[in-house]
């Protein structure tokens, strides 16, 4: 899936810094608060998890009194319910996963820019006061 958006955000125009460094908190606040929005929902989706997994415990245990540890685990793991909840949770985790690499690409792109920045300044120093490069 392209994420045509991102790709705008990273793709730097050298002729046109000033609008990148002015745009950059904006893009940064932007997915870190998507990411924040993913990481909040892997929470719930763990809370509710752990949750199905209780009431699966005891609905396991109101069938068969005498049942190993293992055997529980077994039927917890078997219960269609829970293994729902259990994939929510994988999903949830992966988008989270997915958001933060996007947060960390325009982290990249802050420290490329500042990098551009001073390499532009040390430039205009040398050209505005003759120094010459070795």
């Amino acid at each position: 899936m392209t994420d045509e958006f991102l790709q705008k955000v990273i793709n730097i125009d050298p002729l046109d810094l000033d609008d990148h460094f002015r745009r950059l908190p904006a893009e940064l606040a932007y997915y870190n608060a998507q990411y924040a929005e993913a990481y909040a929902r892997q929470l719930d989706a763990k809370r509710q998890l752990e949750r199905t997994h209780a009431e699966t415990y005891h609905l396991v245990l109101q069938g068969e009194k005498k049942m190993t540890v293992q055997a529980i685990n077994a039927a917890i793991e078997e219960d269609e319910v829970y293994s729902l909840a259990k994939k929510e949770l994988v999903d949830a985790e992966s988008e989270k996963q997915r958001l933060r690499g996007k947060v960390e690409v325009v982290s990249a792109k802050k420290e490329m820019l500042i990098s551009l920045g001073a390499h532009i300044r040390s430039e205009m120093h040398t050209q505005n006061y003759g120094i010459k490069g070795e």
